[in-house]
């Protein structure tokens, strides 16, 4: 009879100094909390739904912003209005490993 190895297709778990999480050190009632979106993203709508409910129920005041264009003109206005939404909320979710 033949004996064979099978090996585990797990990756090793990461140490534990990763990057911590933020955190805002005071609760989030009254905060107004960014969530930006990206067209790109047809999913992000629905997240974004979904953490404004829990937002609304802890008191903060959620932001959304859908970003579009990226380049040219239209860029430019995109980041104008980006910084503009920036400079509003408290905090903010701007993406996901985007």
């Amino acid at each position: 009879m033949t004996q064979i190895s099978i090996r585990n297709p797990v990756a090793a778990p990461r140490p534990k100094n990763d990057v911590p999480a933020v955190s805002l050190n005071k609760p989030i009632k009254s905060l107004r909390i960014g969530l930006r979106g990206d067209s790109y993203w047809q999913s992000w709508p629905i997240v974004t739904e979904e953490w404004s409910k829990l937002l609304r129920a802890e008191g903060a005041i959620p932001v959304p912003l859908e970003v579009r264009e990226h380049t040219g003109t239209e860029g430019q206005h995109t980041k104008d209005i980006v910084d503009a939404w920036a400079s509003s909320v408290d905090c903010a979710v701007v993406g996901l490993a985007n």
